[in-house]
């Protein structure tokens, strides 16, 4: 009987060695296997500091109170823009697509006839995309202005590896990607693995109703220094 002990030791001790090599999504989430919050924060704000131009949607969850509810912008360093914003305002909800060249925004109202054209101006009374790319009011700054930064895990966003990394987001930094921001928010950001970009942010935001706890913005980028060429719409 001692050889079959000893065949069932052997067998139970290759077991526990092959169960502690094996899965690397446990050893990827553990704590000592993530990097440091703050450096990771530095290497981020870095990454988006020269930016060119990148690609950004909003989106929100639940029925948090701030008048940007959606968006899909292309956006150049610069400020030139072009997308689409929906956006609440008096009870109704308006999805408006715009070209911002320069001083000039061409955007389309409620007739929904074609594009019209502005000043600039009319687009900055509620959203400014300029600020996104700019190194002492947007991304970076935000990224450099975070608290408490705590990564949690490894995650896939966009099929590209990310760390997600637990924050507490400033809110004058955070109200430039977000109009309506009054206060700091809870929230995560993930950052890629391989070249330290955000990719993803998500804030918790008061309801518009005064109630819930499931409301929140998420912004996420894509598309980093894709050469976009803006035209005046015909």
């Amino acid at each position: 009987m001692s050889w079959i002990r000893g065949r069932i030791s052997v067998v139970v001790m290759c077991a526990l060695a092959l169960s502690g090599c094996s899965g690397d999504s446990g050893d990827a989430d553990s704590p000592s296997s993530l990097p440091q919050g703050p450096q990771t924060m530095r290497q981020a704000a870095d990454a988006m500091r020269n930016l060119q131009s990148v690609r950004f949607t909003l989106g929100t969850e639940g029925e948090p109170a701030i008048p940007i509810k959606g968006g899909d912008v292309k956006l150049l360093k610069n400020g030139d823009a072009q997308g689409t914003l929906r956006i609440e305002q008096l009870g109704l909800t308006l999805d408006t697509d715009f070209v911002l060249i320069g001083d000039t925004l061409y955007y389309k109202g409620l007739t929904g006839s074609g594009f019209q054209k502005a000043p600039k101006e009319r687009i900055l009374a509620l959203y400014d995309p300029s600020a996104v790319l700019d190194p002492e009011r947007g991304i970076a700054k935000l990224l450099s202005g975070v608290r408490s930064p705590q990564p949690e895990a490894r995650e896939k966003v966009g099929g590209k590896d990310a760390y997600k990394i637990k924050v507490t987001l400033p809110k004058e930094q955070a109200g430039t990607l977000v109009p309506g921001v009054s206060q700091d928010l809870a929230g995560h950001v993930w950052v890629a693995t391989a070249d330290h970009r955000l990719l993803k942010v998500r804030g918790v935001l008061p309801a518009a109703s005064g109630g819930g706890d499931d409301n929140a913005v998420v912004v996420t980028f894509t598309e980093f220094d894709a050469g976009y060429t803006f035209t005046p719409p015909v």
